[in-house]
């Protein structure tokens, strides 16, 4: 009875928390991390990147283009980099939250169309002067693996709708 109730429970609790994350549904858009090189030396610094989106569907879809709201701030996105061992849980090793709001004038707001098959980059500039490192881990580590993700939300492409794009990568450090 007492696994039944727990199931139950279980059951519920997870109906629940999918209502409260919103329409994640596939429109057809992917988004991927496209670097210059991967493997790198500790010594350099954390490398620029380009996010890709690849409208993969077979309808044109619209994105919200929110990555650079305001020129002196940073981009509007989510990066984290995580030290990613195998046999290991990855471990948080640096991240940058660009969550904040800016009033716009409507005549500001753009949007830009995919149509099927078609790529948008947007280039991210500075990495190295955004993401905060964690105390513990001021730097890379020599001949480790880490995995970087990124998180674009866009929830004025469509009215009512809140979809998350997250790409991520690898970087292998030099020995």
């Amino acid at each position: 009875m007492n696994k039944v109730c727990l199931f139950v429970n279980l059951l519920v609790g997870l109906l629940l928390a999918g209502a409260a994350l919103g329409d994640q549904a596939d429109n057809g858009l992917e988004c991927t991390i496209k670097m210059e090189k991967t493997f790198f030396d500790v010594r350099d610094r954390l490398r620029d990147f380009t996010l890709v989106f690849t409208n993969k569907g077979k309808k044109s879809v619209r994105l919200y283009d929110d990555f650079y709201p305001e020129p002196t701030l940073g981009p509007r996105i989510k990066i984290e980099l995580w030290s990613w061992q195998t046999g290991k849980k990855k471990k948080l090793v640096g991240s940058y939250i660009g969550a904040y709001h800016v009033n716009k004038m409507f005549q500001n707001i753009r949007f830009i169309t995919l149509k099927a098959g078609e790529k948008h980059e947007v280039p991210i500039k500075d990495v190295y002067l955004l993401v905060n490192f964690i105390p513990e881990t001021l730097r890379l580590s020599k001949g480790e693996i880490y995995l970087l993700e990124v998180e674009f939300v866009d929830e004025r492409a469509e009215p009512g709708v809140r979809r998350v794009y997250k790409g991520t990568t690898t970087l292998v450090t030099k020995p």
